[in-house]
Formats: C-alpha cells, sequence, structure tokens
C-alpha cells in the first residue's frame, strides 16, 4: 500500500491557498470536491475542509473520521454531524463571525448546494468562487508529485510494452483493451480518472483501429470512436482490428491518485504511405514542441505555432479532429484531473513555468482512413521539457 501524502506537503498546499486567499480578499475557503480535498488533506471523505485567510485549517468530517485521521495529516478533524454545523466551525477558524466573503469552488459545486450555503448556511455572507486560486496552486507540482506521475507513467509504459502481445488480425478493439486494463491494473493503475468539467467522462481511454478510429463522440477530445453503447458512446467497439491499420492505444493511467496519459500507435504490417507520413508529421511536431515550449512561453502563442506547423505540412483540415469536431487545444494540464491548468489553447494567455505538467496530443483524423497520434505528459523544468513517458515513440509494425 502507498504511503499517505507527507505531512508538509498538505502544508505546503495549504499555506500557498492562504496567500492568494489574502491576495484576493477572501476570508475563508470551504472546500467540498474530492479532488481538492485529496489536494489539500490527503484523502478523500464525505467533508469541508476550512482554510482561513490567516489561521488553522479545520477539517470537519461526517464519513469516515476514522479513515481521516489515519490518512491526513491536516489537525484537527472534527466529527461533523449536521452540516447546520459547519457556520459555527468556519468562524471559530476565522477567529470572528465578522466573515464577509467565503470562498467556495463554484466551477464544480451542484447549483442547489450552492443555493443552500447561500441561502440557510450563510446568509448574511458572500459565497464567491475560489476554484481558480484553488486550480492556481494545484497547477504547480512538487517534486513528491512529479514522482507519483513517473508512478503513473511506469504503468502506461507497462501497457504500451504488452500491447504487441496482444494485437493479433482478427482481435476486436475491446479484447485488446480488456487485457491491456488487467495489465494496468496489475501494474498499479487504481481504475478512476477525474475529470472536472461538466458532462466530460472517461474510461480507460481510447483503444481505436481502422476508419472508425476517426468517428468524433461528445467529448471535447480529438478522438472518439464508436464506443458499445449510446449511453457511453465513445472508446473500443467490437470491430475486429485488420492487416494494415493504425492502431492508436490512448490511455490514461493512475497512480496513487496523480495521472498519465499516453498515445502509442501500432501497426499489423505496414500501413498505407498516407498514415505513415502523417505520423513522421506528428513526430515532427514533438520535436519542435520540445524545443519551443520553454519556461515563459505563452500557452496561446504555442498553440497558434503548432497549428501552423499542422497547416504547412497539409493536414489543417485534419488537425484536432475534422470538421465540427475540431477541438482548439492541442494540450491539457494533468495531475490528480485530465483537464488541470495549464491548456495550451486557443486565445490563452498564461505562461509556462517549472513545475507544470500537461499532456500534449498532436493527433490527425483522417474519414474513411484513421486517426494518427502521438501524445506524451511533459513536465516543465528550467532547462525544457521533460517527458515522463519512456515507452518508444516509434509506431510499431508487427
Amino acid at each position: 500500500m502507498l504511503s499517505n501524502v507527507p505531512m508538509e506537503e498538505v502544508a505546503a498546499r495549504i499555506v500557498a491557498l492562504q496567500r492568494l486567499l489574502q491576495r484576493s480578499e477572501v476570508d475563508v475557503a470551504v472546500i467540498r470536491q474530492n479532488a481538492d480535498l485529496f489536494y489539500f488533506t490527503g484523502t478523500v471523505q464525505d467533508a469541508h475542509l476550512i482554510v482561513p485567510a490567516v489561521g488553522r485549517p479545520v477539517f470537519l468530517v461526517k464519513r469516515d473520521v476514522r479513515r481521516a485521521e489515519s490518512q491526513s495529516p491536516v489537525r484537527p478533524v472534527v466529527p461533523l454531524s449536521t452540516v447546520k454545523d459547519v457556520p459555527r466551525w468556519v468562524f471559530e477558524a476565522c477567529g470572528t463571525e465578522s466573515v464577509e466573503r467565503i470562498g467556495m469552488e463554484l466551477d464544480v459545486l451542484p447549483a442547489s448546494t450552492f443555493f443552500f450555503y447561500d441561502e440557510k448556511l450563510f446568509a448574511r455572507q458572500q459565497i464567491v468562487d475560489v476554484s481558480g486560486l484553488v486550480r492556481q496552486v494545484r497547477m504547480i507540482k512538487s517534486p513528491w508529485e512529479i514522482g507519483m506521475m513517473r508512478g503513473a507513467a511506469r504503468i502506461s509504459q507497462s501497457v504500451a510494452d504488452a500491447a504487441p502481445r496482444w494485437l493479433t488480425e482478427g482481435v476486436s478493439e475491446l479484447e485488446l483493451s480488456i487485457e491491456l486494463e488487467r495489465v494496468a491494473r496489475l501494474a498499479g493503475h487504481l481504475g478512476l480518472i477525474r475529470l472536472r468539467a461538466f458532462n466530460m467522462d472517461m474510461y480507460f481511454g481510447h483503444v481505436l483501429s481502422g476508419p472508425e478510429a476517426a468517428i468524433p463522440s461528445y467529448a471535447d477530445a480529438p478522438t472518439g470512436g464508436e464506443g458499445l453503447s449510446a449511453a457511453f458512446g465513445q472508446g473500443p467497439g467490437m470491430r475486429r482490428i485488420q492487416a494494415g491499420e493504425i492502431v492508436s492505444v490512448d490511455t490514461m493511467m493512475n497512480h496513487n491518485g496523480y495521472l498519465n496519459d499516453q498515445t502509442r500507435n501500432f501497426c499489423i504490417g505496414r500501413p498505407p504511405g498516407r498514415l505513415m507520413a502523417a505520423y513522421d508529421d506528428v513526430r515532427e511536431m514533438h520535436r519542435r514542441f520540445r524545443e519551443r515550449a520553454r519556461p515563459g512561453a505563452v500557452t496561446g502563442e504555442l498553440y497558434e505555432e503548432v497549428c501552423r506547423w499542422a497547416r504547412e505540412a497539409g493536414w489543417e483540415a485534419h488537425f484536432m479532429g475534422h470538421g465540427d469536431s475540431r477541438v482548439s487545444f492541442v494540450a491539457h494540464g494533468l495531475g490528480i484531473e485530465v483537464d488541470e491548468f495549464p491548456f495550451v489553447a486557443q486565445g490563452q494567455k498564461l505562461t509556462l513555468r517549472e513545475g507544470m505538467t500537461f499532456a500534449f496530443e498532436p493527433k490527425l483524423i483522417l474519414p474513411g482512413e484513421g486517426i494518427v497520434g502521438l501524445e506524451n505528459t511533459y513536465l516543465v523544468t528550467s532547462a525544457g521539457l521533460e517527458s515522463l513517458n519512456t515507452a518508444t515513440e516509434e509506431l510499431l509494425i508487427l
């Protein structure tokens, strides 16, 4: 079993949030969402974490108190029998009842829950959104977090290494995906994949092949696939893989709460020349991106540059989707959730900083032919980008 999140990790995160609360003139933050609770306490429970702008945090736990005490270094852990007691503990943590601005994660808090807090618990206070502040703190990864993400990358390596063993002509996408998931779970993949965005779902990843791989889905992602049901219309289906088809294995691994996103490509025999050329161009995009994406680079400018590379290579109509299904990003932040800061996307003005981690995924969608893409999870260092993924980037021809 993995060890708990170290006390110094949690303490540094809370202090960083408190600095931002003070700067934003927010008296206290009340953290409720599971991913944020894990980040700031080291555990996921039915709980409220109260973080005053100045002073000690209080961890109110409805269930399970015993697990919270064993997994989290935050003290005190206070049993919460009724949510009506939350205001009392907020005022006590702040040292006063003259609290004016209470921050909550309004990007993920359900509207009905917000109205309950706003109208019943804190009718005399103003509830403001601190989700941006929370995400700013989470955006820069510590050495401990990077170690967890390297662990997730090792699981991705095991999946890529196993793919040739199970990829044979006639195997279905689903059968291949099942075998790869078994490898991943035995290697430590938790199975859970957290996303922050509303109505975004993900399971394991997309194991896709042939022309059907170019079928788009409702997800804000360049690839989709037909899937198995209208209830979850993306991912592997029952089609059987044939020789000469690009097989895209795009997986998301979870190690102790931290993620790795990787896409690797395989083919039984050589693929058609156009797909091979597309793959060479995608690899070249990674090479150029590693040279260009350094601390200080502006994310929106990077996006425009990558799009220019695709246009100059003749792939503009197929880059990051096709037709109306094209997406307006080439990289997404990664950590505890799939969609963290930063985004290398259209119009973004954030600059890259050391300690950021994101998945760069240039992909080409060719209707009637298939998909071609390569994805690495990168760490921004003072010297540039380091790929956390160690699996070969070659198109493996079996």
